[in-house]
């Protein structure tokens, strides 16, 4: 890393019809270094981005890259600047092989065809910069877990060898290992090539560990903009947010008759590939988490009891009845619900605007006669959940596609709201949202066992685990490998968990 400029953000300002979502935002980045951005959903982080691959042509201001302004870049042709992106939303072709993804736009031919066996030979070698052996450059993207999938966007960037690489919440699917390996690439890369990143996360920690330095937007506004070794984390968090925010309080409170009677049991249960058998009960009132590293079974878990996967062997119970699922409908309709990991592939339909996506799965509810639907209704619900949640919107008819991503994700967590369901499952809830949405959401989950209500999370992130739940169970390679109460666990235990260790061996 040197003190010479590579990139400049010269007094960036983007308006949006009613929406003025940056306003005057200029600072440098230094050429070698990885530069956090930073801010809470909505500060106008992902509009900067998508300014800097001329998908949004600003309102006003100007970038440099070098010196020499980047006005004359398209969306088509910003690679050809030594600049590549790693988004959020994973963007691969499904039913292409993992190889043809990575080589996307570098194809390898023989002749008119494609040289798949070259193909696969040089998408290998990059996947295994990563984790060795973890991902077959044959498979096809659509049979890959989420988490597969965001390594195989970031091994296509890394194939691409950019000068500036700019990655999007990279981490928000991965574990603590996977984690560990990207940050070894990124460190290796800066020093073999010299390579300048762009880094956005909501997960604090990460910035101490790959970061030099920094800035903050809020409200689409420059902030700060300095060293990480020369900011706390607390000031980190009131540049956010304009105000301190507890992220240490844990669950308390709990619903009267907690632990009395079980809302779910599950005995033996099994998918007969990925995960069992399994046994464990949920009571009432309770936020139970699942954690594990990927390919630990946990996702796979879920959706069979949701009806999503069919089960191998095993027997569930809810309420004390037996509960064979046999589909999500089925699910539903017995007071399931699922807000599922991935938003935009299950969550949200992103040309639908917030009313009609909060109300997508309750239509009979808001129905008259049982089969018109009361717009009025629809309008009244979604206005409330709205404000309850505190989804930022210019409006119930905007399109969710506008919205931020922990925004989109709070528009899930309102449909399925408006069920009134009797068990939650939350998988993978926080991905993407920022230190004060992150909270609200607790507050949610944490709202619903006040109520009664049996919550069950999944998450990757051991913090979360530790700060929104009663009991934590630890799944490795699909079995359970511990089940700890969260008010007495530590980190170090379920890390150790995780990997398939025992506790006080």
């Amino acid at each position: 890393m040197n003190d010479t400029s590579l990139l400049e953000f010269s007094g960036i300002d983007m308006r949006f019809p009613g929406v003025h979502a940056l306003k005057n935002v200029s600072f440098e980045v230094k050429e070698g270094e990885v530069h956090a951005l930073l801010g809470a959903n909505g500060a106008g982080k992902s509009t900067l981005i998508k300014i800097l691959a001329r998908v949004y042509q600003q309102t006003d201001g100007e970038i440099f890259l070098n010196g020499k302004s980047l006005n004359a870049a398209t969306a088509q042709n910003i690679r050809q600047y030594g600049i590549d992106f790693i988004f959020q939303e994973l963007e691969l072709v499904s039913s292409f092989t993992v190889a043809q993804n990575v080589l996307l736009g570098d194809e390898v031919t023989k002749g008119a065809l494609l040289n798949h066996r070259e193909m696969s030979k040089k998408a290998q070698e990059t996947l295994d910069q990563l984790i060795p052996g973890f991902i077959d450059a044959r498979s096809l993207a659509r049979d890959l877990t989420v988490a597969q999938q965001q390594l195989v966007c970031i091994a296509r960037s890394l194939y691409r060898n950019p000068k500036i690489l700019v990655l999007d919440e990279p981490t928000s699917r991965l574990s603590s290992s996977e984690v560990d390996a990207l940050f070894s690439v990124i460190d290796r890369l800066k020093k073999e090539r010299n390579i300048t990143a762009i880094y956005i996360s909501h997960r604090l920690e990460e910035i101490y560990r790959i970061a030099d330095a920094l800035t903050v937007l809020r409200d689409g506004e420059k902030v700060v903009t300095c060293k990480v070794n020369e900011i706390t984390t607390k000031e980190i968090i009131r540049s956010m947010m304009g105000k301190e925010i507890d992220v240490t309080k844990k669950m308390e409170n709990l619903a009267p008759g907690y632990g009395e009677k079980p809302a779910l049991e599950v005995r033996g249960l099994s998918d007969g590939k990925t995960f069992g058998p399994i046994d464990f009960d949920v009571f009432k009132g309770e936020v139970f988490c699942i954690t594990g590293a990927v390919g630990s079974g946990k996702t796979e878990l879920i959706e069979t009891i949701f009806g999503l996967r069919k089960a191998a062997s095993g027997t569930l119970k809810i309420n004390g009845k037996d509960w064979v699922p046999k589909s999500p409908l089925h699910a539903k309709n017995r007071k399931l619900s699922l807000v599922p990991e991935d938003r935009r592939l299950n969550g949200v339909v992103y040309d639908f605007s917030v009313r009609k996506n909060i109300s997508l799965v309750s239509l009979k509810k808001l129905s008259r006669f049982g089969f018109v639907v009361s717009v009025k209704k629809e309008k009244e619900v979604a206005q409330k959940l709205v404000e309850e949640l505190s989804i930022k919107t210019a409006g119930l008819e905007t399109a969710s596609k506008f919205l931020s991503g922990g925004n989109q994700q709070k528009v899930v967590f309102a449909k399925w709201l408006v069920g009134n369901s009797e068990i939650y499952f939350f998988d993978e809830p926080t991905v993407g949202i920022d230190v004060k949405g992150k909270e609200e959401i607790y507050e949610i989950i944490h709202g619903l066992a006040k109520e009664g209500k049996s919550v069950i999370v999944t998450t990757s992130d051991f913090d979360e685990a530790l700060r929104a739940s009663t009991r934590i169970m630890v799944l490795f390679a699909g079995k359970e490998k511990g089940l700890l109460d969260s008010e007495t666990a530590v980190k170090d235990e379920l890390l150790l968990l995780t990997m398939g260790g025992k506790v006080n061996e």
